[in-house]
């Protein structure tokens, strides 16, 4: 129901976002809600459904979305770092841009979801399903990636059957082979390569002075 504007939570979990009042607790339906820009953070959520809901540049960091079913859901630029979505049903998602670092993510499925230009920095990726998903851009830097189903996910590249390579805790996405990763001893031969070409060329430059 349509009510006057207003920013902060109620007694009993209520509140209203966009001019309509939403119960926002454990369990709520929230099918198709419109809490775009909502302040909602440390939000307790778990287990709601938000299916085909717009949370587009919502606030919920730190919220607790454990169990909570978003498919189809509009997270386009939605700030859920440090959220626990674990278990949550993300499949088809637009989830562009969105903000996940070091949100836990494990045992969700992002099938078929649109996380391109996403931030998963630090996020635990543990068993996530990440199937036809678009990852394009997107950082996932420091993210803990065990038992992670992918098959086909994109990267905008036109390959399928990408690979995944981790290196120094970075998530690295190829098509093809993972390139060889030379070893920090490989990284040592090379700077000394290249100082004793340096210190060659500036005898030769000595002597013709």
């Amino acid at each position: 129901m349509p009510i006057v504007n207003a920013t902060t939570y109620t007694t009993y979990g209520i509140k209203t976002v966009n001019s309509v009042e939403y119960n926002l607790s454990p369990y709520a339906h929230l099918f198709g809600a419109n809490l775009s820009y909502g302040e909602l953070t440390n939000a307790n959520l778990s287990y709601a459904n938000l299916s085909y809901g717009n949370l587009s540049y919502a606030f919920l960091t730190e919220s607790n979305l454990i169990g909570a079913e978003m498919s189809h859901a509009n997270l386009s630029y939605t700030f859920l770092s440090k959220a626990n979505l674990s278990g949550n049903d993300l499949t088809q998602t637009k989830s562009s841009y969105a903000f996940l670092s070091e949100a836990n993510l494990s045992d969700t499925d992002f099938s078929n979801a649109d996380l391109s230009y996403a931030n998963l920095d630090g996020a635990n990726l543990t068993n996530i399903n990440l199937t036809g998903t678009d990852l394009s851009y997107a950082c996932l830097s420091h993210a803990t990636v065990s038992y992670l189903n992918w098959t086909d996910f994109s990267t905008n590249s036109g390959a399928t059957g990408l690979n995944l390579y981790t290196y120094e805790k970075n998530l690295l996405i190829y098509a093809g082979p993972a390139p060889t990763v030379p070893e920090p001893s490989t990284y040592g031969l090379i700077g000394i390569s290249a100082l004793a070409v340096a210190f060659a060329a500036r005898r030769r430059k000595l002597k013709s002075a």
